[in-house]
C-alpha cells in the first residue's frame, strides 16, 4: 500500500504532477489553465492568510538588503541556480551595521543547505518555515538584538527568492506550451 503525500503547498503539488505526467491528456490551454488558477488561488491564499515578516515594533524601520535587480530579472537553467545566483548577489547599502551579521550568516547557512538540497527544495522551504516560527517568537520579546533582527529578514529573502523560483518554472513551464 502506497502512501499518499500530503502536500502543504499546491505549488509543489502542480510540480509533482507535472513531474509524474498527469497532464499528458491535457490540451494545451487546459494546462494552461490549471497552472493560472493554482498560482492565482496560491497567491490569494497567501494574502488572506497574511504575512509573517510583518513587524509591529516601530524602533524597527530601516532598509533591507534587496536582490541586484540584474539577478534577480535574469533567466535561469534550473531553481538551483536561480536560488543560489539571488542569495549571493544582495545589496546591503542603507542596512543597519548590527544586523548585517545575522542576515549574512542566514544567507550563509541557506546557500549551504541550497547546495547540499539542490534537487528537491522543499525541503529547505520546510526548514525557512520552522525557522521563521522559532524566530518570529523571538522578535515579540521586548528586547530584540540586531543580530536576530537581521537573521529574521534574511529568512523572508530566503522564503521570498524560493516562492519567486518555484513561479518562474511554472510561468516557464506555461509559455513553453503556448
Amino acid at each position: 500500500m502506497a502512501r499518499q503525500k500530503i502536500y502543504t503547498d499546491p505549488l509543489d503539488e502542480l510540480l509533482d504532477k507535472l513531474s509524474n505526467g498527469d497532464f499528458v491528456d491535457q490540451s494545451v490551454h487546459e494546462f494552461n489553465e490549471t497552472v493560472n488558477d493554482t498560482v492565482k488561488g496560491y497567491q490569494s491564499s497567501r494574502r488572506s492568510r497574511g504575512t509573517t515578516n510583518s513587524y509591529t515594533k516601530s524602533t524597527y524601520s530601516t532598509k533591507r538588503p534587496v536582490i541586484k535587480p540584474e539577478y534577480e530579472n535574469a533567466q535561469y537553467v534550473s531553481r538551483f541556480e536561480q536560488v543560489t545566483t539571488c542569495l549571493n548577489n544582495l545589496d546591503f547599502t542603507g542596512y543597519a551595521a548590527g544586523k548585517k551579521d545575522g542576515y549574512q550568516q542566514c544567507i550563509e547557512r541557506y546557500i549551504q543547505l541550497v547546495k547540499d538540497n539542490q534537487n528537491d527544495l522543499r525541503k529547505v522551504e520546510t526548514y525557512v518555515n520552522d525557522d521563521i516560527s522559532t524566530c518570529a517568537s523571538k522578535m515579540r520579546t521586548v528586547t530584540v538584538d540586531g543580530y536576530t533582527q537581521g537573521y529574521y529578514d534574511a529568512l523572508a529573502m530566503v522564503k521570498k527568492v524560493l516562492y519567486n523560483s518555484k513561479l518562474a518554472r511554472l510561468r516557464e513551464l506555461s509559455n513553453k506550451l503556448k
